[in-house]
């Protein structure tokens, strides 16, 4: 705490200690009594803002972006009429849910500057080790989460779980129930558009206190900072999303509808998108506020700058997201930017790592932190190299005809108008870097389109070129509908032989878990044809996969209708990718096992068929059945002993 903070902390301290109604504060020392969880303050009845929990604890807990000695965590005080001069708060770590003995404890200042939440950086902590935490506050205790550093020596497997593009009004979020269920994953990766900042006008699913109104702050885009935040309280009041959060750490990169400022809905609106008063600095300084990412040092070197003591981990610069985070030899994860240098947000892009006239998502800094970081990462011996990255970035698009001969373009992924750095990028893993180094066992986990998709990574998907793909045939597998039979297309063979690689020039792959709510091809067949019913859309986005499948050989796998979250289980000799999926608009749905892949991290060319680095298969043709994964490092979940009730 630096001796500002602890200055404001002993004035709040002394004034709210003598304030009526307010004598619980007490609480936060260790010898004074705490309410339990759920018996909070009493609410006005006219208090309006979206919540879960009893107030003060509303928005519940979180932690993220772990290392192998620390971890961030996370909590917000919520009140009708906070007191100006900031709440003290105390934090408490233990390796027990019981708590029977408290390893590490402090207190920080809750304050309207950071919009009253808690983030703590908690120090000395063990690799590889499962932590339950809380706060206290006003003579109430929170919610206890659980979260989980990273190993910094050898573990049997590293789990995570894969999300994107979530959307609280177009789906009850069943998923993030699901996930919060598992007790043996290390990390929850979220790959972007976190939040939202407006209703799409053909997913209505569900409304805050079922106020399906575009005039309500929680049913339209924010006009200020007030309204972003509250647009995180919005999201964070979602029982599944509170609870996904309470039972394992994080580490969330934003994507465009996290950071946008500029007012915009589907839905008619009466309000002038010029009386919008939010900044890009608005939309970035809340994705700090309300989740618990770990900010990087203002450089660019995607280093981290340690917070000890307490201190509230405030970003040096608020526009920079992309960081690493070490998982011992099994992985490194990346967590990169493809969303702030592009056009609309008016910042200056250095380009001058790539060909005259080409543009750069990355930015040349970036860039070259990335790069520099993957060849880094395999010479100390990582196994896998993990990014966490917003958009597809393998082609999935109306294909060339030949190398330097472009056809047309639809835009499925941004990556479309930025070939040139991605064929930057993935030249640099094939080897055209200055050490002259082949990259091996890049993963990247991509959201955006709204699809599920395994792809290879190659430069162009040209129909003539000496890359070949196995022909395409239907999955086996139904989706979490009726409708959705044979679910999504993939890839009868792996194409390889003994002796015969016609897919070497992969230089990795990518796994995208679709969506946990916005609407994928189905629904933009449902828009061009109304009258269709579901079965007859779920068809021709059929013919859509088919039609992507033929035409980009670097995709092994396509399904556009199912939404859900992803899990993926890492090993020294492989990777298993597996999409679970659920009923979108039925709460509490079930989860789905659609779609098994498989990446290999030893090369076996003894193999029938061949295992090949850099490559991504159905596991069904290595000879395995398709059956859930489960983790060998499993901890007991946080308990959860109240109600949740959205309000």
């Amino acid at each position: 705490m630096s001796s500002s903070d602890r200055r404001r902390f002993l004035k709040s301290a002394v004034a709210l200690g003598g304030a009526s109604g307010l004598a619980g504060l007490a609480g936060c020392s260790n010898s004074s009594p705490v309410t339990l969880p759920g018996l909070g303050l009493p609410e006005p009845a006219d208090f309006d803002y979206p919540r879960v929990l009893p107030l003060p604890f509303a928005h519940g807990v979180a932690s993220g972006d772990p290392l192998a000695d620390r971890v961030i965590i996370w909590t917000r005080l919520t009140l009708p009429e906070p007191p100006a001069a900031g709440i003290p708060v105390r934090w408490q770590l233990s390796e027990r849910a019981d708590f029977g003995s408290v390893l590490r404890e402090g207190q920080q200042l809750s304050v309207a500057e950071h919009d009253w939440t808690v983030k703590v950086d908690v120090t000395g902590l063990a690799a590889a080790t499962t932590y339950y935490y809380r706060f206290e506050a006003l003579g109430v205790r929170s919610l206890i989460g659980r979260t989980r550093t990273a190993p910094d020596g050898p573990v049997s497997e590293v789990r995570f779980a894969v999300v994107s593009c979530s959307s609280y009004w177009s789906s009850h979020w069943s998923g993030y129930g699901h996930i919060a269920d598992r007790n043996d994953l290390d990390l929850v990766l979220h790959c972007g558009d976190y939040i939202y900042d407006f209703v799409d006008e053909d997913e209505e699913v569900r409304a805050r206190l079922d106020r399906f109104d575009i005039n309500d702050v929680d049913y339209r885009d924010w006009l200020d900072l007030a309204e972003l935040r509250r647009r995180y309280a919005l999201f964070r009041s979602d029982p599944n999303l509170l609870r996904a959060h309470q039972q394992h750490p994080w580490m969330i990169v934003w994507d465009n509808h996290d950071i946008d400022p500029d007012f915009g809905n589907e839905l008619a609106s009466p309000i002038d998108p010029a009386s919008s008063r939010c900044t890009l600095a608005d939309t970035v300084r809340a994705f700090y506020e309300w989740t618990p990412t770990r900010p990087p040092r203002a450089d660019g070197s995607g280093a981290f700058r340690f917070y000890e003591n307490g201190e509230y981990p405030l970003p040096e610069d608020a526009r920079l997201i992309y960081r690493r985070l070490a998982y011992g030899p099994l992985v490194d994860f990346f967590g990169v930017d493809t969303q702030i240098n592009l056009p609309g947000y008016g910042l200056s892009v250095d380009a001058s790592h790539l060909p005259e006239g080409a543009p750069s998502l990355f930015g040349r800094r970036q860039f070259e932190w990335l790069t520099a970081s993957l060849l880094a990462s395999q010479r100390a011996g990582v196994t896998w190299r993990v990014v966490n990255n917003q958009t597809w970035i393998a082609p999935v698009d109306v294909p060339d005809l030949a190398a330097g001969i472009a056809l047309p373009k639809l835009g499925i992924s941004r990556w479309t108008d930025y070939s040139a750095e991605r064929a930057a990028l993935f030249g640099w893993l094939r080897g055209a870097n200055p050490a002259g180094e082949r990259v091996r066992g890049t993963v990247f986990v991509s959201g955006d389109a709204h699809g599920n998709l395994n792809s290879d990574l190659v430069e162009s998907a040209a129909l003539l070129s000496t890359y070949r793909s196995g022909p395409p045939a239907p999955n086996p597998r139904a989706g979490s509908t009726p409708e959705n039979q044979a679910a999504g297309m993939t890839r009868a063979s792996t194409a390889g032989l003994p002796g015969v690689d016609p897919r070497a020039d992969s230089v990795g792959v990518e796994f995208a878990a679709s969506s946990l709510g916005r609407g994928g091809a189905d629904e933009i067949v449902a828009n061009a044809a109304p009258e269709t019913d579901s079965a007859a859309q779920v068809a021709a986005t059929r013919l859509i996969e088919t039609a992507v499948v033929n035409g980009n050989a670097n995709v092994q796998f396509i399904e556009w209708v199912d939404h859900g979250y992803g899990i993926v289980q890492l090993d020294a000799e492989k990777a298993i990718f597996e999409h679970w999926w659920q009923d979108k608009l039925t709460p509490g749905s079930p989860d789905v096992l659609g779609y098994q892949s498989i990446a290999w991290a030893q090369a076996d060319e003894a193999a029938l068929p061949p295992r090949r680095l850099d490559q991504i298969d159905s596991v069904t043709l290595h000879g395995r059945t398709v059956a859930p994964t489960a983790g060998s490092r499993v901890s007991e979940p946080a308990p959860l002993d109240l109600p949740l009730v959205p309000r």
